[in-house]
């Protein structure tokens, strides 16, 4: 406590050379248990001109009235985490914040903390992010480019059915008497239908069969219509893992291909195909075969038809009614006729021999990569493909021919 008479006050706060001012008159406090002594004292302050103000404690002496940091300063609050008595100092160095000088240290270092992790997350999801826009790219240059694609078909069927008739057909030896299709016949075929459209006769695609393996194969969901994007997303994980790592469990690493094809056999129903799946992310597929397939040329369509997929092409058809859309979905979309079509196109499947009639392919030669499919997969660029489908210009001869509600209109 220092009082007016104190030498170091009058040298140091009391001005010499204008009159004095109440304002320069030092705050004093005082503490003391004797409350009539402190009125007392207030009255005869109070007599001389002195302002007083007389604060008494509460008796739980945990809340006192006086700032637990600044014991000067009459407390405006309590800390939010430790009810300590807190001055508007306090408040206004917590940034706000009713907290003692204590807690705002605690709270900024554990900011700074969760700042340090949050930047650390932040590297960590940026390289992240480039490594996997550095994966796409390269997976993109190689897929797009002219570099050779590795297709590796893995084949999985039960141990009592690995005798089946389909199985058999589609694992033919180059040496067999009989010349029916094969696997071996896609690269074929692929390589065919890039040529057409590159004018490259190098054989850019490559197919590597294994198997078949003896495993009853029981994939994941792959989806639900009750899931949640979250549960979505996690099955679109699972289900291409779970192949990937039944390939691993019998010696092959899948990493060495381009595009990853898993073939199941397996059911007697003639739409096991639907179940078929193929994505370009990842560069994978999956193609489900029934064993009383009778007809090798179907599966051989629906392998080709789920690697179009891996490699960037999208469905042609009208996934209502199963049909292929036009024009796209036709391999020529402008024959006078259009029925009978001679090809089907990869992504539509079957051949279109009539409005909503359509005719499952015998062989590869009836397949055909249309210009959309093509654009797809990065054999020619879009404009190529959109410049395909706009209908042909009408011929100077037919604009002179009336239309039919006009052939016999009378003119005045």
């Amino acid at each position: 406590m220092r009082t007016p008479d104190d030498p170091a006050v009058t040298q140091s706060v009391l001005p010499r050379s204008r009159p004095i001012q109440s304002s320069d008159l030092p705050l004093v406090t005082r503490v003391t248990d004797q409350l009539e002594v402190a009125h007392a004292t207030a009255a005869r302050l109070r007599e001389v001109g002195a302002k007083v103000v007389i604060v008494e404690e509460p008796i739980d002496r945990d809340h006192t009235s006086f700032c637990a940091t600044h014991p000067a300063q009459l407390a405006a609050r309590s800390c939010s985490r430790c009810s300590a008595s807190i001055c508007p100092g306090c408040i206004a160095d917590a940034r706000g914040e009713p907290l003692c000088s204590s807690c705002g240290t605690k709270r900024e270092a554990r900011l700074r903390s969760t700042r340090l992790r949050q930047l650390f997350v932040l590297l960590i999801f940026v390289a992240f992010l480039y490594k996997v826009w550095d994966h796409l790219k390269t997976d993109a240059e190689q897929v797009q480019g002219t570099a050779p694609i590795t297709i590796g078909i893995m084949q999985f069927a039960p141990k009592a059915d690995m005798a089946a008739q389909i199985i058999r057909q589609l694992n033919r030896a180059p040496g067999d008497s009989d010349p029916g299709p094969s696997l071996r016949n896609i690269a074929e075929w692929y390589n065919s239908e890039y040529s057409r459209y590159t004018g490259d006769k190098d054989r850019r695609f490559r197919v590597e069969t294994r198997g078949p393996f003896t495993v009853n194969v029981s994939p994941p969901t792959l989806r639900n219509d009750t899931d949640s994007w979250f549960q979505a997303m996690f099955r679109a994980w699972q289900y291409p893992r779970y192949f990937k790592q039944l390939a691993q469990d019998h010696g092959i690493s899948t990493d060495k291909y381009t595009v990853k094809v898993y073939v199941v056999y397996g059911g007697m129903s003639p739409d096991m195909a639907s179940h078929s799946r193929g994505s370009k992310k990842g560069r994978v597929a999956t193609a489900f075969i029934s064993l009383d397939e009778r007809n090798p040329g179907y599966p051989l369509v629906t392998i080709a038809h789920e690697i179009g997929h891996a490699l960037g092409a999208y469905d042609t058809y009208d996934p209502e009614t199963s049909h292929a859309r036009h024009p796209e979905g036709f391999v020529e979309p402008f024959a006078d006729p259009l029925y009978p079509q001679r090809f089907a196109e990869l992504m539509a499947v079957d051949i279109p021999i009539g409005p909503n009639l359509e005719q499952e392919i015998a062989h590869l030669d009836q397949l055909r990569v249309g210009h959309r499919s093509a654009s797809g997969m990065g054999w020619i660029p879009p404009e190529q493909a959109e410049l395909f489908y706009t209908p042909p210009a009408i011929a100077p001869e037919e604009k002179l021919n009336p239309l039919p509600n006009e052939a016999g209109a009378e003119t005045d």
